[in-house]
């Protein structure tokens, strides 16, 4: 991540909005309780734990086949990129417009046509506004469905785990190694903003800034989390937003040192926080 622009704090607000009201949205019509996945549904220390460690453990196998695959050609590095993208963007799309009532026969339909011009978009005009928001609204909208496949507490475990592994993945691990293996020597403010990131489409390219596909997933995650639990409650979020927003600016601040830092750690320390302390005090 390089030096910040207004836009990229407005994406992430976006991001964080939209992970709510999809969360919101899975939860009025009553489809977050059909959304299955990999993960346990039980409540529990242990199926959070498990809930967790599985995560990572998918989150290093994705790291690793990423940086087996550079070693091959990067070009199939983009292309599972681009492949990711349109699985997502069919998921998202299919999952709301049944949730919005369409029939099942037209929402596939739609969503295939939707998945495939959103990739093609990306892959042709990775720095438009219209690109850059539907990444947002893909990214942030798989997180409220993946807040949907697990409990909160489970979904408290499975964050913090992944900040963890961010903060470990960026700075020593996988991550690390296939950042390290792009051209060096970053382009000043005017070219980073001409120029999109060579990790497209595993990065929305705001503002000169390369922020990560997986982080928008997460922070819009983390808002799902925030309204819909214990209850609803639209304070909570407003309250969690700035907080992931103060996570952001200091990860920015230690970004510029490097070129780079992990985007989760911070704003996903700081919302979980904000989240839980919200929660103790309202129980007393």
């Amino acid at each position: 991540m390089r030096a910040a622009s207004p836009w990229l704090y407005l994406a992430v607000v976006l991001c964080l909005l939209l992970g709510g009201l999809g969360g919101w949205l899975l939860a009025a019509t009553g489809l977050a309780e059909e959304i299955e996945g990999p993960f346990v549904k039980e409540e529990g220390a242990g199926a959070a734990f498990f809930n967790a460690l599985l995560f990572v453990s998918l989150l290093l196998a994705g790291a690793l086949l990423l940086l087996a695959l550079t070693r091959i050609r990067f070009a199939l590095v983009k292309a599972l990129g681009y492949f990711a993208f349109f699985m997502a963007a069919f998921l998202v799309g299919e999952t709301f417009a049944v949730a919005c009532g369409v029939e099942p026969a037209p929402a596939t339909l739609a969503s295939l046509a939707f998945a495939l011009s959103a990739t093609l978009s990306l892959a042709l005009r990775p720095l438009s506004p219209l690109v850059v928001l539907t990444q947002v609204a893909v990214g942030s909208l798989t997180g409220s469905i993946i807040a949907a496949m697990v409990p909160p507490a489970s979904l408290v475990a499975m964050l913090a785990a992944a900040a963890a592994y961010d903060l470990y993945a960026v700075y020593k691990g996988p991550l690390k190694r296939l950042l390290d293996g792009l051209p060096k020597g970053p382009p000043s403010r005017g070219e980073s903003e001409r120029r999109p990131s060579p990790l497209t489409p595993f990065t929305v390219n705001v503002g000169g800034v390369a922020l990560g596909m997986g982080d928008v997933v997460l922070y819009g995650a983390t808002s799902s989390l925030a309204l819909l639990t214990p209850s609803p409650d639209v304070l909570r979020m407003l309250l969690v937003i700035p907080a992931a927003i103060v996570g952001l600016a200091l990860t920015l601040k230690l970004a510029e040192k490097r070129g780079y830092a992990p985007a989760l750690p911070l704003p996903v320390a700081l919302a979980l926080a904000a989240y839980l302390a919200y929660n103790a005090i309202k129980r007393v």
